[in-house]
């Protein structure tokens, strides 16, 4: 079952699943044949797709929930043998959609694909179960892909189904023919670096006669929406607060019941939808405030069950400015804070400011207030929710407040970006150092996003817990124009928390670059933030050298933070203690300041991304010499062109930095790029004769010639 034509893909999940998951393709291909392999005694299910491309799924993991989760040695076996004589064209998961981030599944993943495929086969998740979520099986994946990847959990393609046979609600049918459609689509698709596209919804008929299909027994009847995007925001905090007033503000009307300081009306979880943009339904649910006679705990409660089946994109926390904001604070961290841990997106709305002629002044006189230091929260928004005052600038100040209000509902990582919205055009620059450096402070400095947003941090423990991405546009042409740049914010290293040792920063970094590497995303060089006092070690850098090699010293900007009484001075202050710094600028790594300022912090981040097109070089000279390790049979040709090609990306790379040290002479660059073109039309002539299929590294280094 080998051959030009066929794609082998191997199943890994419970046996249930699997069994669910292979009804779903018979019912979609009815001809499709179920047989044991002689040689590896495993089942496979061969299915003609019809496109002259025959998929071979093969059973090789079944894997065990509970004690026993851990693949067993015969089903690893499997595997091995697949890799070693037919080739795995696709690992793909196939799980319930509840057990998504269960430390099983975190645990199965990391042995299966992780450590025995090395991240080097494509990956595909399919997550079954989802027929409860009415039109919008899909938005199972917006919520939690990004606390996927933070688990090291990644794939490149994936899809959401049910996989019941009928059902007598038209809904709930509609999403069982969708599912057919996607496992179709899955089956079928080439390029599995791109996501499959949104669930289609319901039909509004199917709808009205099916009355909507509740989530959760504790939904209004009716509330529920067939949309293409869903957000489920919910408002916490103490009593007379303002939580009811913020929903009805962003609703523009009247939703909740308005109750003052001695009488609190939302005595139960109240959901409410807003379609606030189209084709955006926003759930804002209402919490009961909590006050000295009344326990926090059933608050608690019902954020748990929220966080548990609806999944939570914002929560608001909300405290009227006065004296009572440290309670309320010291309470929110004790009971609510460990629900939601680091996963949820959290932003701090301080209410009652109608009578400040700045409201945002509240929160940059009060943020070094100890309380705030442990608070995990992305955001803040400092208004009031006076709506009916008629002191115009009561009313000037509430319409300032709305909008701000609506622009965090609105945004679904405020500023930052998820893992799967990076491309190859992607400028990626990450920033490492140790806790307290300023990584997040620059990223504030550069992009011009608030503090917190950015994840300044204002006591000793780390503010930032995990990887987040910024996309940087830089109105002032500093930077490459034509790049999107992206910075990547990391934990710091030597920091107090005992879950980010420096050994599990490395590691998730590991799982970044090498997703980033399997995308053709490359970074364009790594800003390594540390005080004058504080040098780097280079052992931070070791997963970049796993990946790329030791070249990747020559995109390491080793950059000096200054104290604010200190950025006056020109030159890098002298360390006491050289450490690596010495050894790192040795290997090709260069030195800089930070001076603490938008300009200083564009012109570094020019300084990284004026030669992109060498990093993608390197990128392009890998890719081909793993090519060439790979090569089929001599007999076919391979050998001589392995050759020529590794020799025309040396040649390629060698011309670019002669590109970059000669740039001065215009005449002479302009010769050298005219070569560079040369040179790649010949790596595609190349390329060429091999034809369209030919392995999925000649397809990579075919992009890679177009794009980069």
């Amino acid at each position: 079952m080998t051959g030009q034509s066929t794609r082998n893909v191997a199943l890994v999940g419970s046996k249930e699943v699997i069994e669910s998951f292979i009804g779903v393709v018979s019912r979609t291909w009815p001809n499709s044949k179920t047989q044991v392999d002689q040689t590896s005694k495993a089942i496979c299910h061969v299915v003609e797709t019809g496109s002259g491309t025959q998929v071979v799924l093969w059973e090789a993991i079944h894997w065990r929930i509970g004690k026993v989760s851990k693949p067993m040695t015969q089903d690893m076996r499997v595997l091995r043998r697949m890799r070693s004589s037919c080739g795995i064209d696709l690992v793909l998961f196939c799980i319930t959609a509840r057990i998504s981030q269960s430390e099983d599944f975190v645990r199965c993943y990391d042995e299966v694909y992780a450590k025995e495929c090395q991240r080097k086969i494509p990956v595909a998740l399919v997550a079954t179960g989802l027929e409860w979520a009415g039109g919008n099986m899909h938005g199972w994946w917006e919520k939690n892909k990004d606390s996927m990847f933070h688990l090291g959990l990644a794939f490149d393609v994936h899809a959401c189904i049910t996989t019941l046979r009928s059902h007598d609600n038209p809904c709930i049918q509609e999403q069982i023919n969708i599912s057919q459609t996607r496992v179709e689509a899955l089956l079928q698709i080439q390029d599995l670096t791109q996501q499959l596209s949104h669930d289609p919804i319901c039909s509004d008929q199917s709808l009205e006669h099916s009355g909507g299909i509740p989530c959760v027994p504790e939904m209004i009847s009716g509330i529920y929406e067939a949309s293409l995007q869903t957000r489920t925001v919910v408002i916490v905090g103490g009593s007379g607060a303002g939580k009811s007033s913020i929903i009805n503000a962003i609703a523009g009307e009247m939703r909740a019941e308005i109750s003052s300081d001695a009488d609190t009306c939302a005595r139960e979880c109240q959901g409410f939808l807003a379609e606030l943009k189209p084709g955006i339904i926003t759930e804002l649910w209402d919490t009961t405030g909590w006050d000295e006679s009344l326990v926090i705990e059933k608050v608690a409660r019902h954020v748990q069950r929220l966080v548990k089946t609806r999944g939570v994109d914002l929560l608001l926390f909300c405290v009227r400015a006065g004296d009572r904001v440290k309670s309320h604070v010291e309470r929110f961290k004790r009971k609510i804070q460990p629900i939601y841990g680091k996963e949820t997106t959290v932003a701090l709305v301080v209410t009652g400011l109608e009578d400040e002629n700045d409201m945002d002044a509240w929160w940059r006189n009060n943020k070094g207030d100890p309380v705030f230091y442990e608070l995990l929260m992305d955001a803040h928004a400092c208004v009031t929710t006076a709506a009916r005052s008629t002191n115009p600038l009561h009313q000037e100040r509430f319409r300032q407040s709305l909008h701000r209000l609506r622009e965090l509902v609105h945004r679904p990582n405020l500023s930052s970006l998820s893992f799967y919205e990076l491309t190859h055009e992607c400028a990626v620059i990450f920033l490492i150092g140790s806790t307290g450096c300023g990584k997040s402070q620059f990223i504030s400095t550069l992009i011009g996003i608030p503090e917190d947003e950015a994840g300044v941090g204002y006591g000793l423990k780390p503010r930032t817990h995990r990887f987040k991405a910024f996309k940087f546009s830089d109105s002032n042409k500093s930077s490459n124009s034509e790049t999107p740049v992206i910075l990547v914010d990391t934990p710091g290293f030597d920091n107090s928390d005992p879950k980010l040792t420096d050994e599990n920063i490395c590691n998730s970094m590991s799982v970044w670059l090498h997703e980033m590497y399997k995308r053709d995303i490359t970074v364009a060089g790594i800003l390594y933030l540390h005080h004058a006092t504080g040098p780097p070690v280079t052992a931070h850098l070791l997963p970049f050298v796993e990946i790329y090699g030791e070249s990747v010293y020559s995109r390491v900007s080793l950059v000096a933070t200054m104290q604010d009484d200190d950025v006056d001075h020109q030159e890098v202050p002298n360390s006491s203690h050289p450490g690596d710094l010495d050894q790192l600028v040795s290997k090709g790594a260069k030195t800089f300041v930070y001076k603490n300022t938008p300009e200083s912090a564009r012109e570094l981040c020019w300084y990284v991304t004026k030669d992109t097109d060498i990093p993608r070089a390197e990128h392009l000279k890998r890719l081909v010499s793993e090519l060439s390790q790979e090569l089929p049979n001599p007999a076919e040709g391979w050998n001589a062109d392995g050759a020529d090609l590794e020799r025309l990306a040396n040649e390629h790379l060698e011309l670019l930095r002669r590109i970059r040290e000669r740039s001065t002479n215009d005449e002479e660059a302009a010769e050298f790029l005219e070569q560079c073109r040369l040179v790649r039309r010949q790596m595609a002539d190349v390329l060429a004769q091999r034809g369209q299929g030919t392995s999925r590294l000649v397809e990579r280094v075919k992009c890679c010639l177009r794009t980069y």
